[in-house]
């Protein structure tokens, strides 16, 4: 009789993992030769399974990785959206927080699912999330991943980039007065360059213990100067009913805050136990919540309809803040290593760029950081691209291909495979999710690119002044 596994949870040994507990299953023969030879369908070049387990991440290693790359521009953008769309944003963090905890529990599930079912994805995939979607509904699939995942980290690189330089701007302003903020967002971008040429996240795991001390650090530092601009002040806080466009722009930046799902099969595959991949996500997450509710509470209760839209540039300026400000922009930089690592591997498997470091590598990924100079230097305002990709691309991937994707991998029959089972209650909730996603998407994204195009729209860097 099939073993039937509930998709809720429970410990259980992968079929996979059963059957080569028989020396003759072909599943183990096909695992045997790609020990002995350190190869699979992706290339001579890929390491072996056994290899990859002993240098892959561990639950807290990933844990780190997923809440360094997240928290950064988050914490920054927050207070100004909860003012913009009132005090039910504050609500809505929390809600946001859990369904895009939840849904990266369920893409970790897909990769479970993935590894159990085909051998050959067993080892190190360089491109998990189409993988996932190809295996769920089709090619049509993983092409729209694909795009989304893009469009995504591009958007989200440039964000960053955008944050860092203005806060390296506003740091050293007294020492290089003429030094604009585009000039700025060149420099950072060239000397980034350099590191990007890095592989996969494992190659560099200094970075994800960095960014997520430094965001931790500046957050406490941003309360405290939070605390004491409260104590200090005289008149109320002012706070004003705002408009559908101001909310759901709103709506985008906080889809974005939790947008991290497009790196979330990356850093998986990276695990040495990928089934215990759901466990860095919730940890993640709660760590997450814990940065986040403090400063952006703060900003809305203290400072109302006078914060900026960078937090930073709204706290007295004092040393506090002057060492936050620091931690953040190296936050940024290293943040922004990790959030672009998915896209360019993405591209090298396009290009067939090979695994181990060539110069082909080098070439592709400095064109990346070329491509996100010209949009940054063309739309040089952070919020308007933050909540442009929060409202399209990181909604579909972080709120709404987990929950589907689960789902059509669950619903798929063989009878090779266990079956699965999700009950009608985690189902309601799983289109709960699609429906919301989808409903508060669309319109943040017609409200950022009306924000945009509209009659307040930025001036390019590069556009001589009137």
């Amino acid at each position: 009789m099939m073993r039937n596994y509930n998709s809720t949870g429970g410990s259980r040994e992968p079929i996979w993992a059963r059957a080569t507990h028989d020396p003759e299953d072909p599943i183990r023969r096909l695992h045997t030769d790609r020990v002995q030879t350190g190869s699979n369908n992706a290339g001579t070049d890929e390491v072996s399974y056994t290899q990859k387990e002993k240098k892959g991440l561990n639950v807290f290693s990933a844990a780190v990785f997923i809440a360094g790359e997240m928290a950064g521009s988050g914490v920054l953008a927050l207070p100004k959206a909860i003012v913009d769309s009132g005090w039910i944003g504050l609500i809505i963090l929390v809600v946001f927080c859990f369904n895009a905890g939840y849904g990266g529990t369920r893409l970790g599930a897909c990769w479970d699912i993935i590894e159990e079912r085909y051998p050959e994805h067993r080892g190190r995939t360089r491109n998990p999330y189409t993988t996932i979607a190809h295996r769920a509904v089709g090619k049509w699939g993983s092409v729209l991943v694909s795009g989304c995942i893009q469009f995504t980290l591009f958007g989200a690189g440039t964000v960053y980039l955008l944050l860092s330089s203005q806060i390296f701007q506003e740091l050293l302003i007294d020492h290089f007065p003429r030094t604009s903020f585009c000039v700025w967002f060149l420099l950072i971008a060239a000397v980034l360059t350099p590191a990007m040429w890095l592989g996969s996240p494992k190659e560099f795991r200094i970075v994800g213990v960095g960014a997520l001390l430094t965001t931790a650090v500046a957050c406490v530092l941003f309360f405290t100067q939070i605390v004491m601009d409260g104590m200090n002040k005289t008149v109320p806080t002012r706070h004003e009913v705002h408009g559908f466009q101001d909310f759901f722009l709103s709506f985008g930046t906080l889809l974005f805050a939790f947008g991290g799902a497009s790196t979330f099969p990356t850093i998986q595959n990276d695990m040495e136990n990928k089934q215990k991949f759901s466990t860095s996500v919730t940890a993640a997450f709660i760590v997450i919540l814990i940065l986040y509710l403090p400063v952006t509470a703060g900003g809305y209760f203290i400072y109302g309809e006078d914060v900026t839209a960078n937090i930073s540039m709204s706290l007295s300026k004092t040393s506090l803040v002057t060492i936050a400000n620091i931690l953040m922009g190296v936050h940024l930089v290293l943040a922004f290593l990790i959030v672009i690592n998915p896209v360019c591997q993405e591209l090298e498997e396009i290009f067939k760029v090979p695994r181990h470091y060539h110069w082909k590598r080098s070439i592709l990924r400095t064109c990346i950081i070329f491509t996100m100079v010209v949009i940054g230097e063309t739309i040089p305002r952070f919020g308007k691209i933050l909540s442009l990709v929060g409202g399209s691309t990181i909604t579909l991937l972080t709120f709404v291909f987990p929950p589907y994707f689960y789902m059509k991998l669950c619903g798929q029959k063989n009878p090779l495979w266990p079956e699965r089972h999700i009950p009608g209650y985690i189902r309601i909730y799983l289109w709960e999710l699609i429906v919301i996603g989808l409903v508060g998407g669309t319109a943040s994204t017609y409200s950022a690119i009306k924000s945009i195009f509209g009659s307040g729209m930025t001036v390019p860097c590069y556009w001589p002044s009137s």
